[in-house]
């Protein structure tokens, strides 16, 4: 039982939905069962509980949890197997009431209304519609669940107006209308994911109908409407040879229509914003184009934490963490790292917080570069993420060649070397870091007087497709 699905369901539940769904289940609407009461009681309280070891009991074993709700029974496997069901179907049923229960008003509204309309009961549906429209118009956001809403209103409008046979023409347009707004914008917004996929993929992804909507966006001057401009401008800022324009028009709309997004949506453009900064930094060599880029990276992840948008469940991903801290780091803003680094810790998830927090902080001393510091942070933490290893070897192996330190160096190598041959989740970055590996140690084989030698291999560096710090090591020459 302990790899069930049952139980890896429950395992997700806060402990407020676990009290709820404990509530859920002694409602005798919901459930009949004292079985299944049971078995939820019992796995309440030994939730904690690890798989034993050492000939001990797991407490999630069949015979056991078979004991603690028939005491008295004899174990039936199949009778247990009929209680866990019931428990899991209870429990998805639980899930699915809280959804449509935590929907905002317009949707509860609308919804409500469509079961008074089936009944007959005109007087309550009108008076239902009603407020499910002023609660929509009234509310702040104009994003793409605001234009699927209103669609939804307007259908059931027109629904409701042809079924008695009056004012069906006038909501048929107004339904028209609302319908084509949430198509382009959510067209659009599918198209923007679809270029991100594409640019870390090899996916193929087809974009049917793209052009009509960028001439009728552009027909009609579609880009007032926020959920429209902003992933207009997104589209545009990922697809054009030359983006620089688009881009200064996206991030006006982020900054006009900030307070007409959720945090979820607005996380979600503040992402594609910075895909189409880091996509720029990748492929311009200009040092004002870089430094403009690796800017904007700054200051949308700055909006952004001003504005909680990179908060989700009261928590920062590690992710976001480590591209902030990197995005500060490369415009060397140390001072403000720090700060943010040392202010957002709490935030992390708890298992991942003290080592995205001691490498970011080893990043922030090798950048200075203050080598002693940034030695001790990164020989005293184990980092479990993959990134984060891989980073830490790379820091420790320009730290060692940069202090002459050749014994800790050619160990350093040959280490790396069998920890990139033996993970199979490295992908792509496996040769970058191999190759970087090869140049080292041939930078290390060729005598500084030999300068024959010395420019082939500069060349080799040069034309080198796969290669992590090519830069670091051209400047060794």
């Amino acid at each position: 039982m302990e790899n069930s699905r049952l139980l890896e369901l429950l395992r997700t539940f806060s402990p407020a939905e676990l009290t709820a769904f404990g509530k859920f289940l002694r409602s005798p609407y919901h459930n009949l069962r004292e079985d299944v009461v049971l078995l939820f009681d019992y796995f309440f309280e030994k939730k904690e509980s690890k798989p034993q070891s050492g000939g001990q009991a797991n407490v999630f074993a069949k015979q056991t949890v078979f004991k603690a709700i028939f005491p008295k029974d004899i174990f039936d496997e199949k009778r247990l197997a009929y209680t866990l069901s019931f428990l899991h179907q209870l429990a998805q049923n639980f899930l699915v009431i809280n959804e449509l229960e935590a929907e905002n008003d317009p949707a509860f509204q609308l919804r409500l209304a469509k079961s008074l309309r089936k009944r007959g009961l005109e007087r309550h549906y009108e008076t239902t519609l009603k407020k499910a429209e002023i609660t929509l118009e009234s509310q702040p956001h104009r994003h793409l669940d605001y234009h699927y809403l209103s669609h939804l209103l307007h259908l059931e409008r027109y629904e409701s107006g042809a079924r008695e046979r009056r004012t069906a023409s006038r909501h048929f347009q107004e339904l028209a209308d609302a319908g084509d707004l949430f198509f382009i914008a959510n067209k659009l917004r599918q198209s923007c994911t679809a270029l991100m996929h594409k640019a870390v993929s090899e996916a193929n992804l087809r974009l049917e109908l793209l052009d009509e909507v960028l001439a009728q966006v552009e027909r009609q001057n579609l880009t007032q409407t926020p959920a429209v401009g902003v992933w207009y401008f997104g589209y545009r800022a990922l697809s054009e040879v030359e983006p620089r324009a688009w881009f200064v028009q996206l991030r006006e709309a982020m900054r006009m229509y900030v307070g007409r997004f959720p945090k979820a949506e607005m996380r979600e453009v503040s992402t594609l914003a910075v895909n189409c900064c880091i996509r720029q930094i990748n492929t311009r060599r200009e040092a004002g184009e870089q430094a403009f880029w690796l800017g904007q990276v700054f200051e949308i992840y700055k909006e952004g934490l001003d504005n909680q948008v990179f908060i989700e469940n009261g928590e920062l991903s590690r992710f976001t963490y480590n591209n902030i801290a990197n995005a500060g780091l490369g415009l060397k803003a140390f001072d403000w790292v720090e700060d943010f680094l040392t202010k957002y810790k709490d935030l992390l998830e708890p298992r991942h917080r003290e080592t995205a927090y001691l490498f970011n902080l080893a990043s922030l001393h090798f950048r200075k570069p203050d080598y002693e510091r940034a030695l001790e942070l990164l020989t005293q933490a184990e980092f479990d993420d993959v990134l984060h290893n891989l980073d830490a070897r790379r820091m420790l192996l320009r730290i060692y060649f940069d202090l002459d330190e050749v014994s800790a160096l050619d160990s350093l190598l040959d280490s790396f070397t069998i920890f990139l041959r033996r993970r199979r989740d490295v992908g792509y970055l496996r040769q970058h870091y191999l190759n970087l590996i090869r140049f080292t140690k041939k930078l290390l084989q060729t005598p500084a007087q030999n300068q024959a030698a010395r420019e082939k291999l500069r060349s080799e560096i040069t034309d080198c497709k796969a290669l992590a710090e090519r830069e670091w090591l051209l400047l060794k020459f």
